[in-house]
């Protein structure tokens, strides 16, 4: 069984502290999703990991060995790179196969590897080709294929889709997945794209400012934010923040008007922020929220309209094509049972 552990892991540089108190427990064949914005310590955890970067404390297991101080060749990892970091000199087979070549695989063994990473990625007609003849798709599926042929214990995986275009990304977002199911193989990947956290992951770590701040399924983290950064960060379009007040009755209050939303028991009466996802919103005669549209982005399936609403940015989701026209004037309810109460001095979740 090849799971990972990491338990209390720091990293310092010099006096900072990039990464603080790192817990987590990969299970064997779980996909993990290591998302957090630009500069909170994911793609150091992963480097980390595979012993790229030095550890200042903790300690880091693979398949229930320690492997703090063993060299990256000896902690049966392999990696994929953001930057492909192909050899262009060497053609499509031999790219895939170098590893094996370093390894003294026996030439019938390496080939049957090749082959079979050539065929699970659709890469048959290109193994005679250099990278420079390759697309950007196809040369990250040979990088992936580089990966497969040495069979290793834990696949990591550093922003690989970041260098591609907005189509290309969602296909091979598809392709990722795919391959992590047919090999059953425990994958750790890093992305600061929130869209492939939620399509990818069978589990979400969420990092800021290197420290962990949730874990849990795409829909846990989705549903239940355990703080406003985890609201705002997961889920696209983003979470409207509208200020508010909790009441003595427990009920919330928004632009004036009293919602039986969920207060927390016995909370104290003061100001909250309400956190509204795009497509709990409805419109309505008697709406709280109202105010003037002022973009109207139609994507085909469903729309977002935005309007200035209750001293804040509302935007709301709505399946189709609906007619609504910048200059509008829209009066608009919320889902009361789907409220998402944060402490404005900190961002904790209250309810």
């Amino acid at each position: 069984m090849t799971h990972v552990l990491l338990r209390n892991v720091e990293k310092y540089y010099g006096a900072v502290h990039a990464l603080s108190n790192i817990n987590i427990e990969i299970a064997n064949g779980e996909f993990v999703v290591l998302v957090g914005p630009s500069g909170c310590g994911k793609s150091t955890l992963l480097r980390m990991i595979a012993g790229l970067e030095d550890i200042s404390g903790g300690d880091i297991s693979i398949a229930g060995r320690r492997v703090n101080d063993l060299e990256p060749r000896e902690r049966d990892i392999a990696m994929v790179f953001q930057s492909y970091a192909l050899y262009p000199h060497m053609k499509v087979a031999r790219n895939l196969g170098f590893s094996l070549e370093l390894k003294k695989t026996p030439e019938l063994d390496a080939q049957k590897a090749i082959a079979n990473a050539a065929k699970i990625l659709g890469l048959d007609p290109y193994l005679d080709r250099f990278p420079r003849a390759l697309s950007g798709g196809q040369r990250q599926r040979v990088a992936m294929g580089r990966a497969i042929v040495r069979r290793p214990q834990v696949f990591l995986f550093d922003e690989p889709l970041s260098n591609l275009d907005a189509q290309l990304r969602v296909h091979m977002r598809t392709e990722v997945r795919r391959l992590h199911q047919e090999l059953a193989a425990t994958s750790i990947y890093v992305t600061h794209d929130q869209v492939e956290a939620m399509t990818m992951a069978d589990r979400i770590v969420v990092l800021e400012a290197g420290q962990i701040v949730q874990t849990g399924s795409p829909l846990e983290l989705y549903e239940r934010p355990a703080n406003r950064f985890v609201a705002e960060f997961i889920g696209s379009p983003s979470i409207n923040i509208l200020p508010g007040r909790i009441l003595d009755t427990g009920r919330v209050e928004i632009a004036g008007e009293s919602l039986p939303g969920p207060g927390p028991v016995g909370a104290k009466s003061g100001a909250v922020d309400v956190g509204v996802r795009p497509e709990d919103l409805h419109p309505a005669d008697d709406g709280a929220l109202f105010g003037v549209v002022s973009v109207v982005e139609r994507l085909g399936a469903e729309t977002y309209v935005f309007m200035k609403c209750a001293d804040a940015d509302l935007c709301w989701r709505v399946p189709g094509t609906p007619k609504i026209n910048i200059g509008e004037t829209l009066r608009l309810a919320v889902n009361e049972e789907r409220l998402h109460l944060f402490r404005p001095e900190d961002g904790a979740r209250l309810n």
